[in-house]
């Protein structure tokens, strides 16, 4: 664009240097010369025998302009056989001796240079003298406003034509990085749940193809070391499931002194080996099944699934449901998982006799329990995996709200931690983008 703007000035310039009167003399014999050759190609003869003269419109200067243009076509014997109007410019050139190519006229005090051209000129076999006079000053006025024209069309065109080109410019590359764009929003979208994804290579230009296709190898080896990961971490919780529980037999079994101690460290050991398989299956977007279902219900039953280390507790926990039987696409067996993750969470955080409240709301649901809360400084830290605020409890592996995250990001929802108004801590979980949960306790 920037040349094509440069080569469009560099003409105009040439066009203007052409066109200027700094060249007075190149530029009157120019226009002279064409005068006559306009005189030569407007002989006929009419139907009487007689000659005449035809001029094109633009050549009737002649009528106009008798100071500064003239002509006289003699014949062979030097007779003025036609001749322009009348006045100083013709009675100049009457008077000026053939070979003589310009002179100097005065009329009414004013001085004028005539340049005067002559050429024979055959006509239907008879042979004729032809001469032409034009005054300087009417070839520069002539020439700087045609120079003016041509400026003007040439500015004209050099707009419409960087208009042209700019569009076709813009079309053109807008056209050609659309797959790029397209290609880009995919790559946004790749996250460590659909590492399956590829980019496609249709359409876009030859020179991007080859990075196309090294992000997408790049893909795949980021997408196998995901998935021997994941299997490693599966396969290493399912062989430690054998041997630990047949270590907790024998300590049952045994009559050692610590007893307790040893079969409480096992029943933690197996606590952290089950959420640790949980955690393997809910980061693994294919281990999700989604159907419709009924959110209430599988609350419901986490609850009833809990209903031993709540009485354990003395906790009542009580189930609100505000939506019915409106279903809910959805995993059934990872909402489960999220519900009783939760639930038990709030159980174990609530003082004894205290009080578990879920809401079902359209939109999600919020568990909250009466117990003290959760200090601002570990807020950041709640989904963080193998957390915990206490880390000389044991009875947590510090997995189950990270599991709950996962659970809720494959669905696509949001889980969130708020500060209950009348104390406790609240876990509220958006199923929909626009969904509004209810603050505070229901009546």
């Amino acid at each position: 664009m920037l040349a094509m703007l440069v080569t469009a000035i560099a003409a105009g310039l040439v066009m203007l240097a052409m066109t200027s009167a700094r060249q007075p003399d190149r530029l009157l014999r120019a226009e002279v010369q064409e005068e006559l050759e306009h005189l030569t190609e407007g002989l006929r003869t009419d139907a009487a025998g007689n000659l005449e003269v035809v001029l094109k419109p633009q050549n009737a200067t002649y009528d106009a302009m008798t100071k500064d243009s003239a002509y006289v076509l003699a014949d062979a014997a030097g007779n003025t056989v036609l001749q322009s109007s009348p006045g100083p410019a013709l009675d100049a050139l009457k008077a000026l001796p053939s070979g003589v190519d310009g002179m100097t006229v005065t009329s009414n005090g004013i001085a004028t240079r005539l340049y005067v051209m002559e050429a024979p000129v055959n006509h239907r076999g008879q042979q004729y003298t032809a001469r032409v006079a034009r005054s300087e000053r009417l070839v520069e006025t002539l020439s700087e406003y045609a120079g003016r024209l041509y400026l003007r069309a040439a500015v004209v065109t050099l707009v419409l034509a960087l208009l042209t080109f700019t569009i076709a410019v813009y079309w053109t590359i807008r056209r050609m990085i659309r797959p790029l764009r397209e290609a880009s929003a995919v790559a946004a979208q790749v996250g460590p749940r659909n590492l399956g994804t590829r980019l496609r290579t249709e359409n876009l230009p030859t020179e991007v193809i080859p990075l196309i296709d090294a992000f997408n190898a790049a893909l795949a080896r980021l997408e196998n070391g995901f998935r021997v990961q994941q299997e490693f971490l599966a396969s290493a919780a399912h062989e430690l499931k054998t041997p630990l529980s047949l270590l907790t037999a024998e300590i049952e079994l045994s009559g050692a002194t610590n007893r307790d101690v040893l079969l409480q460290d096992a029943r933690h050991m197996a606590r952290q080996i089950h959420q640790l398989l949980h955690l393997a299956e809910v980061s693994e977007a294919h281990n999700y099944s989604f159907e419709p279902v009924r959110l209430a219900q599988i609350i419901q039953d986490a609850v009833d699934y809990l209903i031993r280390v709540s009485g354990q507790r003395a906790v009542r926990v009580d189930v609100h449901d505000q939506v019915g039987n409106v279903p809910l696409l959805a995993d059934a067996s990872a909402v489960f998982v999220l519900a009783k993750n939760l639930v038990e969470n709030a159980i174990h955080h609530a003082p004894a006799g205290g009080q578990v409240r879920i809401d079902v709301f359209p939109g999600g649901f919020c568990v909250q329990d009466d117990g003290p809360g959760v200090a601002p400084a570990h807020q950041p830290l709640l989904f963080k995996r193998f957390w915990r605020a206490n880390p000389k409890d044991i009875t947590g592996a510090g997995l189950g709200l990270a599991i709950c995250m996962e659970i809720c990001t494959s669905h696509g929802w949001r889980l969130r931690y708020e500060a209950a108004h009348d104390g406790g801590a609240r876990f509220v979980v958006e199923t929909s983008a626009a969904a509004a949960s209810p603050k505070g306790r229901a009546g």
